[in-house]
């Protein structure tokens, strides 16, 4: 039993010794500097002759126990540099992580297309290396630098006759809905474009904003080289509605292709002062660009659509009313026809007895009252005899 034990005990030591010895010479074979990468290089994609500039150096390193690394910029390529228009000084390093070189440079005083090369080098042994591999660098990064005066800005918007101002100039989009502008590199420029563009009375676009999540009509863009941006439009229709009953008169715009729904009630009571007679608006259906009965209608706006609600108006109660209204009134006039009838005759029928019963002069034929003894006219003297 003790012997078994003893055996176990001599096998784990005899691993434990072959583990450290197995990791003691991995360590060994491992290079000090086990990565040393060009992570990435931050310039300006383009710059004008003679100009200055800055360009951000990221450098990834990871390192075993101390190291010392630098970096160089060339011109040319790695397999054909040319001068050297940088380096830094040795820094030692320990641990993983990234060293930042901000570095300020002069553009050739010529247009070109400038080639330009980083290298990241470790120093091992006394000699300055780096790593021409994808797994523990690439210890370069190769770069061609446009060197010229005027980029191209491109503003697309897919819709053409879009106003598009740039600073203080304006310009229409082409049939392509795009404009192309050289303009002088290096600079910020204000871009506005408008809201709303309306073509004529039932279709516009109205802007959906910029690629890249931006809504605002206005921005400002730094050119930097050749650019390019994409904003978006979308196709608006108008729906116009007419009605005779209140309400249903109105105009909405609606994006292209989508589903406009339209809704009226089957009785609409009048205003003030029919509204209160019980007079009201009956639907009868649609007509125009759709043809319904139904109180609801959908329609598909692929395009601007006039539509009319029809109603027509119910005037039966006022019937009962009317007639009570033409029996008074016809009462009424017959009433004062009547009364004045004896109004106008009774001075005629006056008259005429007057003139029938009067008496006359029997000497000058003038008229003579009863009382009277002699004509006042001619002074002669009354007499029954004589009386006519």
């Amino acid at each position: 039993m003790n012997a078994l034990r003893y055996a176990r005990f001599l096998s784990i030591i005899l691993v434990l010794l072959l583990t450290f010895g197995v990791a003691e010479t991995i360590s060994a074979e491992e290079p000090n500097v086990g990565l040393l990468r060009v992570a990435s290089v931050r310039y300006p994609r383009q710059v004008a002759p003679s100009a200055k500039f800055s360009m951000i150096i990221d450098i990834e390193y990871a390192i075993h126990i101390n190291g010392t690394i630098k970096t160089s910029l060339f011109e040319g390529s790695l397999k054909n540099p040319g001068p050297k228009l940088w380096e830094s000084e040795p820094i030692g390093l320990a641990g993983g992580g990234d060293k930042i070189w901000s570095v300020n440079l002069t553009a050739p005083s010529e247009e070109q297309k400038w080639a330009l090369t980083i290298i990241a080098y470790y120093l091992e042994a006394g000699k300055w290396s780096y790593y021409n591999e994808a797994f523990s660098g690439p210890g370069y990064a190769e770069m061609t630098l446009k060197v010229a005066r005027l980029a191209e800005l491109q503003v697309d918007l897919g819709i053409q006759n879009i106003p598009v101002s740039i600073d203080a100039s304006t310009n229409l989009t082409s049939t392509t809905g795009q404009i192309k502008l050289q303009l002088p590199v290096g600079k910020s420029y204000h871009i506005a474009i408008p809201p709303a563009v309306q073509f004529d009375n039932s279709t516009r676009v109205v802007f959906a904003g910029w690629q890249g999540d931006l809504n605002a009509t206005q921005r400002t863009v730094t050119v930097d080289g050749d650019s390019k941006i994409v904003g978006f439009y979308k196709r608006q229709y108008l729906l116009q509605m007419n009605s005779i009953a209140p309400g249903y008169s109105n105009s909405t715009w609606y994006d292209a292709g989508s589903k406009a729904t339209l809704t009226a009630k089957t009785t609409i009571p009048m205003s003030w002062p029919l509204g209160l007679l019980g007079l009201s608006y009956n639907f009868k259906g649609w007509s125009g660009a759709a043809i319904s009965d139904s109180t609801q209608l959908n329609i598909t706006m692929n395009g601007p659509k006039v539509v009319t609600a029809d109603f027509t108006v119910d005037y039966t109660p006022l019937l009962i009313p009317a007639i009570i209204v033409a029996g008074v009134l016809g009462a009424v006039v017959i009433f004062l026809a009547k009364k004045r009838i004896p109004a106008r005759s009774g001075p005629v029928e006056k008259e005429a007895i007057s003139e029938v019963t009067s008496k006359v002069c029997g000497s000058c034929g003038k008229p003579v009252e009863d009382d009277w003894t002699h004509c006042i006219y001619c002074g002669k003297n009354l007499n029954p005899a004589e009386t006519v």
